[in-house]
């Protein structure tokens, strides 16, 4: 399996463990596997976060799911997966034994609860990492106080995590693995799905989804999807040589001009024009990284 170009663009180490600003360059479609030694908890920054279809060889060998942009990995637990290629700057918090210890169920983890891990879906959670890594990229390479307070709060996020979906108990209206399907469903290509479909998935009627999904987003199911859609679709274009047309199908837009209309209405701007500002934003980060 092929194994990326792995470039540290920062680190610090915090009683939490070894936080890293991290660049892989994969190439176009690549195969890989990971075993980790410790927990890690790991976020593939936008605009170039890879979705990633994984499994679990030495458990469930058989059922492929869908892992997301933010993810963690236990110790000692064989991923596989497969991943359209590009470059990736991810932040990478290689959590310490002892912390590690404190979150972790005391007994073999689920393969349910190691799929959750794999697609981690907690806004707050999701906004540490992102300020994590913003204080590494900073060009004194951050405040050592900063970075050790959002360590610690990215692990007691973590604990938080696991121990709701080792309960079963993450949601306030549907379960987690109800949810957990229809994210993989939402973030699958092709076209996006009606209600009544994710209503099936999860075993509910339509009315029920309906207002149990708002229950736990806050969103009515059309918005969310539209929303998972506009986000697919920010990952894609980031890819140079993908035309805006091919992106809108990918995405599940029948028409290129519906796709631009959707676009416009979550992003304010055009496909071309967020295309043409993430080149522009790119490049600058590029040049303040590699001077």
């Amino acid at each position: 399996m092929a194994a990326p170009e792995h470039l540290i663009l920062a680190s610090a180490s915090t009683p939490a463990g070894r936080a890293e600003l991290v660049e892989m360059h994969w190439p176009a479609l690549v195969a890989f596997a990971a075993r980790e030694e410790r927990l890690v908890l790991e976020l593939a920054l936008p605009p170039h976060a890879l979705s990633a279809s994984v499994c679990l060889p030495e458990i469930d060998a058989d059922r492929r799911f869908i892992a997301s942009a933010l993810f963690a990995r236990l110790p000692g637990v064989l991923v596989e997966g497969r991943a359209e290629g590009g470059t990736v700057q991810a932040v990478r918090l290689t959590i310490d034994d002892a912390r590690a210890a404190a979150i972790l169920p005391e007994s073999a983890p689920s393969p349910d609860l190691l799929r959750a891990l794999m697609a981690i879906q907690c806004d707050m959670l999701r906004q540490v990492m992102e300020m994590l890594g913003r204080e590494l990229a900073r060009p004194d390479g951050g405040d050592a106080g900063v970075l050790a307070s959002l360590a610690d709060l990215a692990v007691l996020s973590l604990g938080r995590v696991i121990a709701e979906e080792a309960r079963g108990t993450t949601s306030p209206g549907l379960a987690p693995w109800q949810f957990r399907r229809i994210r993989e469903r939402i973030e699958a290509p092709g076209a996006a799905p009606l209600a009544a479909e994710l209503a099936e998935l999860c075993g509910i009627s339509v009315r029920h989804l309906h207002r149990q999904f708002h229950a736990l987003t806050g969103r009515s199911v059309a918005d969310y999807v539209e929303a998972a859609r506009i986000d697919r679709a920010k990952r894609l274009l980031a890819t140079p040589d993908r035309a805006v047309g091919a992106v809108a199908r990918d995405c599940g837009f029948s028409h290129a001009q519906s796709f631009a209309r959707a676009f416009r209405r979550s992003t304010g701007m055009t496909p071309l024009a967020f295309r043409q500002q993430r080149r522009h934003t790119i490049s600058q980060d590029h040049k303040r990284m590699h001077p």
